[in-house]
């Protein structure tokens, strides 16, 4: 069985270009952690940098406090809202697959509106995160590149039987890639610590 049979579907496509896409997560509240790896079909891999709550209808949601104590209950007594309601999440795109060859680079094509999201099961992780040519694209992607590349960089190091190695490895390659940056690469290695 393949990873991409092993691992469920957590969302679905619903913007893409080359470098990025938005998905739509298949419940509410039900987004992957910031800096999880994900694919789609192809595969094109990504890491979430992302997510929100919204109206579907674009209007911000009123608040009526009616008792319950937590979420579920509430969701649970206003069955409705999970229909006027949904989870996105934002991801930059960093590699893509073609045959058994995994490429670090951006893809030739944006990934196909409605396709399927998997998160990648820590095999796949680890296999895609011994090479991290993808950080490039991720520090120079999104305005909170520093916080989804550490966490990206947590989230892969528990993929790989010596956490600490790895993430030694990643602080060098952040070195090479922030040379005249010392403050940036400081603050990115203070939350990769293990």
């Amino acid at each position: 069985m393949s990873n991409k049979e092993s691992s469920e579907i957590i969302g679905q496509v619903v913007a893409a270009d080359i470098a990025s896409f938005t998905a739509q997560s298949l419940e509410l509240h039900r987004a992957p952690p910031l800096g999880s790896l994900v694919q789609t079909d192809g595969p094109i891999y990504a890491v979430v940098c992302d997510a929100r709550t919204e109206s579907i209808e674009g209007r911000r949601p009123v608040a009526h406090l009616s008792g319950e104590t937590d979420l579920q209950s509430f969701l649970d007594a206003n069955p409705h809202l999970r229909h006027l309601l949904r989870t996105t999440f934002d991801t930059v795109v960093v590699g893509h697959g073609e045959s058994t060859t995994l490429r670090h680079y951006l893809p030739p094509h944006p990934a196909p509106i409605f396709a399927p999201l998997r998160l990648c099961p820590q095999e796949e992780v680890a296999r895609f995160s011994q090479s991290l040519d993808f950080l490039k694209l991720l520090l120079s992607a999104a305005a909170n590149s520093d916080e989804v590349a550490a966490a990206c960089l947590r989230l892969a190091s528990a993929a790989h039987p010596d956490r600490r190695a790895f993430l030694v490895t990643a602080g060098k390659e952040l070195a090479r890639l922030l040379p005249n940056e010392p403050q940036r690469l400081t603050a990115i290695l203070r939350r990769i610590r293990p």
